[in-house]
Formats: C-alpha cells, sequence, structure tokens
C-alpha cells in the first residue's frame, strides 16, 4: 500500500457525502490534503468523522480484514469498468462478498408496491438470475427486495447496493435475505463506512451505482 492508498482508506471512513467528498478531493488534489484540512481545523466536519479521520489506515485494514469487508478502489480489478468510466464515480466502493464478474441488470422501483408489482418483480429477478445475469438493486422495501428473492430462485448472484455500511442490514427485516444473496454467491457494495446508519442523504448516490451497466430495468 502506498501512502496515497493508505490516505484514501482513512477518508472513506469519515463518512462523507460522495459528493463532498469527491469535490474537496479533486480541488485539494490528494485525499492527504483533505486529511490534513480535517486535522487542523481548516475543513468543518463534526467531531466523530474528525476521529474517524485520525486513526491509522493499519487499523482500518486490520478492522476490515477481521469483518471481511474489501475497500475497492477505481484501480482495482473488481471495481466495475462501467461505473468506473462515469463522471461522478465513486472514489472506492466498499465491499462483501466476491469480486462481481459478468453482466448485471438493476431491478428498482417503489416500496409501497402493489400485490401484482412484487410478484412481477420477483418474475424479473428469477428471469434475469436464469438468463445469466446479475440482478442489482438496493435491498429495499417493496420492488428492490422482492427482485432479490426472485432472483435467487436463478444461478446467477445478486449484488446488493446499500445505503448504510455493508454491515448494517437496512431494512432490518431484510438481514435474512442480504445474507442468502452473500451465501449464494453475491455481493453488497457501499460508498458508506462500515457502521454507517441508513441516513436519506446517503440513498441518493446508490442508484448511480446501481445503473452502471447499459442493460437496466427499471419496474
Amino acid at each position: 500500500m502506498n501512502d496515497s492508498t493508505d490516505d484514501l482508506i482513512r477518508l472513506a471512513h469519515v463518512g462523507m457525502h460522495p459528493d463532498r467528498l469527491r469535490g474537496l478531493v479533486t480541488k485539494a488534489g490528494s485525499p492527504g490534503r483533505i486529511l490534513r484540512q480535517i486535522q487542523r481545523g481548516n475543513l468543518k466536519v463534526p467531531e466523530e468523522a474528525r476521529k474517524a479521520a485520525a486513526v491509522p489506515a493499519a487499523e482500518r485494514r486490520e478492522r476490515l480484514l477481521r469483518a471481511r469487508i474489501d475497500l475497492v478502489l477505481p484501480s482495482d480489478d473488481g471495481f466495475p469498468e462501467r461505473l468506473s468510466n462515469l463522471p461522478d464515480a465513486p472514489l472506492f466502493l466498499f465491499q462483501r462478498g466476491p469480486v462481481f464478474e459478468g453482466t448485471a441488470v438493476a431491478i428498482v422501483g417503489t416500496r409501497a408496491c402493489t400485490v401484482y408489482g412484487r410478484r412481477m418483480a420477483e418474475r424479473y429477478g428469477e428471469a434475469v438470475s436464469k438468463a445469466g445475469w446479475s440482478v442489482v438493486s438496493g435491498l429495499a422495501k417493496g420492488i428492490d427486495g422482492a427482485a432479490h428473492r426472485g432472483s435467487l430462485l436463478g444461478p446467477a448472484p445478486g449484488i446488493a447496493v446499500l445505503g448504510s455500511g455493508v454491515d448494517v442490514w437496512y431494512p432490518r427485516q431484510h438481514r435474512d435475505l442480504g445474507e442468502s444473496i452473500l451465501d449464494a454467491g453475491g455481493t453488497v457494495w457501499s460508498e458508506a463506512p462500515p457502521g454507517a446508519r441508513p441516513l436519506g442523504w446517503r440513498f441518493p448516490p446508490i442508484h448511480r451505482n446501481m445503473g452502471y451497466t447499459s442493460r437496466s430495468q427499471f419496474i
């Protein structure tokens, strides 16, 4: 690991909004400069974030290793190519599960869906998985969860993109569903650091991460 990667590992745990973080790094030129601004008090962040920024990279890597969580960077082979090509591509992704390989199809929709909508989402999820494509969705109530449940009936592993840490299932009642995705060889991604709560502002960026493939089905 070089110093730049170490700095990014530390900065990834601060928990800033991805757009703000990307803008700050672009303006400053490096993650290390942002960390120094935080430490000097030149950049206002919550006290919790300031303390998070001070944790050494080696300690962060050890914690991630124990939790079986990876930090995937755009330069890594496991980072989705189509996602890395976006102008607002994430600086990193926290990941549980194996490196994703193959084609993904996004199935997303309302949380307050009808019974018919839920059944159709499950059928779409099953059909996509049986076609050999991975269903990618947000594990939310309604359409997202239904699509994931349907995908488990096929062979292709799914991808859940969360608005919380990859170790925080949201909604709670989808914990078993999320664990089933991992047990089936699927992957869980998030830009939020481990332990991050599912706050409302964390959710808009995940739709970018779900729609990186041109083969997307929206319900």
